[in-house]
């Protein structure tokens, strides 16, 4: 049973399984302009997943970094190893800790 308010998150003690897919498999070479992700907890193992898109696309970004403290500072900072060019932009959308996302793009 899940019980997960808005400030919920992914748990390696949780009791239910689910099957899982990277971005690169699952989108093999189409191209990918766009990633948008809130996964409770799972942006940068999910980010780790999207490596080869990230480097072949560039994609613009929109990812929560509000589950994990760290995010905010671990996201951006393997973003950057990958894609030196991107610039960031951060923007809270609620009077509470959570809804925090960071966006990113490469400037034309």
């Amino acid at each position: 049973m899940s019980t997960g308010g808005a400030g919920s998150r992914l748990s390696d003690d949780g009791g239910t399984e689910i099957q899982l897919t990277s971005i690169d498999k699952a989108v093999g070479s189409e191209k990918v302009t766009f990633i948008k992700m809130d996964v409770e907890g799972a942006e940068l193992s999910s980010l780790t997943g999207a490596k080869n898109t990230i480097l072949k696309n560039h994609p613009r970004l929109a990812i929560c970094v509000y589950h994990k403290t760290e995010d905010i500072y671990t996201i951006p900072e393997y973003l950057l190893s990958l894609v030196p060019e991107y610039r960031f932009y951060l923007r809270h959308y609620s009077s509470s800790q959570i809804e925090t996302v960071l966006y990113a793009e490469v400037p034309v």
